[in-house]
C-alpha cells in the first residue's frame, strides 16, 4: 500500500475535446487515465525531445520506452510481463520503433535483454513487481541513440513541483508527458503542461511514486514524465499505473528516475559504456 506523503496543488487550465474532436481522433467518451478535460495532443515524432521516444511492440500488444542511452531504454516493467503465461516474456519478442506514426517508424530495433529492478534478468518463480519497482531497463540490438539521442536523468529532489514557473534567471519551468495511447495507438500523444502533485511512498518507506495529473492511460506504461527548463529536457519518471479514488478521482503513478539511476550506470560499466548521468 502506498501513502500519500506530500500534495502539491496548482491550478491548469482545462480544455474539452468535443465528441466530434474525439470520434476524429479515435477517441473513446472516456478513458481510465484521463483526468478531467482530455488534454492529450499529437506530438511531432521528428522533433526533439520525441524523437527519443518510441513504440515497444509485441504480438499485437504496445507500451512506451524512452532512450537513456545509445542502446539503452528504460519503460515499465509490466510491459515484459505475459499475463496471460503468467511469466516473463523473453526480449527477442520485441520491437522496439523509435519515431512510430501510422505505421511508419524512423529507426527499429529489437532487443537484446532487459534487467528489473533488482539489477538482474527475470528468474523463474519472479512475479510482476508492485508500482514502486514497476521499471526495466533494454539492451537493444542496434545503438539507435548514436543518431536519435537520449534523455538525461533528474532527480525529483532537485525539482519544483509547482508548475508553471520561472527559474531566477527567468527560465520558464514546467511538465510534459507523451506516449502511445491504447485508444489513439497509432500516434504519439502527450500532455505537454501537466502537474506533479506530489510523491507517495511504500509502507516500508523504501519505494517512492510521482503522482501526477498527466493524460496517460494503457499503452502509455512506461512513457517519460519529463521536466522542461526552457527549450531542454530531462527525464523525470516513467509512468506506469493509474490510481482511482474512491470519490472517483484518478492519478497517474510514476516511478522516478532516481529509482533506475543507479541501475543505470551499472549496465552501463557493464557494457564498457560512458553514458551515464
Amino acid at each position: 500500500m502506498l501513502l500519500l506523503i506530500a500534495l502539491f496543488v496548482s491550478a491548469l487550465p482545462l480544455r474539452a475535446w468535443s465528441a466530434e474532436q474525439k470520434q476524429a481522433m479515435g477517441k473513446l467518451p472516456h478513458v481510465a487515465g484521463i483526468k478531467g478535460a482530455d488534454d492529450r495532443l499529437t506530438l511531432d515524432v521528428t522533433r526533439y525531445p520525441w524523437t527519443r521516444v518510441g513504440r515497444l511492440n509485441h504480438n499485437g500488444n504496445f507500451c512506451t520506452g524512452i532512450l537513456v542511452a545509445p542502446s539503452l531504454i528504460v519503460t515499465a516493467a509490466h510491459c515484459f510481463w505475459d499475463v496471460r503465461r503468467r511469466k516473463w516474456a523473453p526480449p527477442s519478442v520485441f520491437h522496439f520503433l523509435l519515431g512510430y506514426n501510422k505505421g511508419a517508424y524512423q529507426a527499429h530495433s529489437r532487443l537484446k535483454s532487459y534487467i528489473l529492478s533488482s539489477g538482474t534478468k527475470p528468474a523463474p518463480g519472479d512475479v510482476r513487481p508492485p508500482a514502486e519497482r514497476d521499471w526495466a531497463i533494454a539492451v537493444l540490438t542496434a545503438p539507435l541513440g548514436e543518431k536519435a539521442g537520449f534523455l538525461p536523468l533528474v532527480s525529483y529532489h532537485d525539482v519544483d513541483f509547482r508548475t508553471h514557473r520561472y527559474r531566477p534567471d527567468g527560465v520558464r519551468v514546467s511538465f510534459a508527458q507523451g506516449g502511445y495511447s491504447r485508444d489513439i495507438s497509432h500516434v504519439l500523444t502527450g500532455d505537454r503542461a501537466c502537474d506533479i502533485k506530489g510523491i507517495m511512498r511504500s509502507r516500508d518507506g523504501k519505494g517512492r511514486l510521482l503522482v501526477h495529473m498527466c493524460d496517460a492511460t494503457r499503452g502509455d506504461s512506461g512513457s517519460p514524465i519529463l521536466l522542461r527548463e526552457g527549450n531542454s529536457y530531462r527525464l523525470l519518471a516513467i509512468h506506469v499505473a493509474t490510481l482511482h479514488q474512491p470519490g472517483g478521482e484518478e492519478y497517474g503513478l510514476a516511478v522516478p528516475a532516481d529509482a533506475f539511476r543507479t541501475r543505470l550506470r551499472e549496465l552501463e560499466a557493464r557494457m564498457g559504456g560512458s553514458n551515464g548521468k
